[in-house]
């Protein structure tokens, strides 16, 4: 591999490796996070581009107020910025400061993150509001889940 498309900081922290635990296991437990050099990570990725080692930097679960740091210094702004983005988890304000800035946002799990993240919301298939709304128009279970995937995936691609 000669170079990436976009290369992303996936957390604005450092999480301290648990010597048993599960390696899918995601640990955020305030003695779990250590210091992270923001600024220095931001300006190895930077270093990257020059070379043409990677054609953008981004980074993933990142708050307004952490792009707002980078921004501070960087010399190559964030390309994009990925987050959990669904029906329930809207994310207006940030949409709102990435436009402001020319940072396109990445939406992750738009289905719900369904138990993978301690933040967020998990019952996006269970939305009584989207179950009402098709119900109607659905006579099994399986076409309800089917049509309720669409709707989440449409609101996706049309906020």
């Amino acid at each position: 591999m000669d170079y990436l498309d976009l290369y992303l900081i996936h957390l604005p922290v450092t999480l301290k490796k648990k010597v048993n635990s599960n390696d899918n296991e995601v640990r955020t437990d305030k003695e779990d996070i250590i210091p992270f050099d923001m600024r220095g990570t931001w300006e190895a990725m930077e270093e990257c581009c020059r070379l043409g080692l990677a054609k953008s930097i981004g980074v993933s679960n990142f708050t307004c107020t952490k792009l707002s740091q980078i921004l501070h210094y960087a010399t190559i702004p964030p390309a994009v910025n990925q987050v959990e983005m669904h029906v329930a988890w809207r994310q207006e304000k940030m949409l709102e400061y990435c436009k402001e800035k020319g940072i396109h946002v990445s939406a992750w799990s738009p289905l719900g993150a369904n138990g993978i993240t301690p933040w967020g919301t998990h019952s996006v298939m269970e939305s009584p509001a989207l179950s009402l709304k098709i119900l109607p128009f659905t006579n099994t279970r399986a076409l309800l889940r089917c049509k309720c995937i669409d709707n989440i995936l449409n609101f996706g691609i049309n906020y």
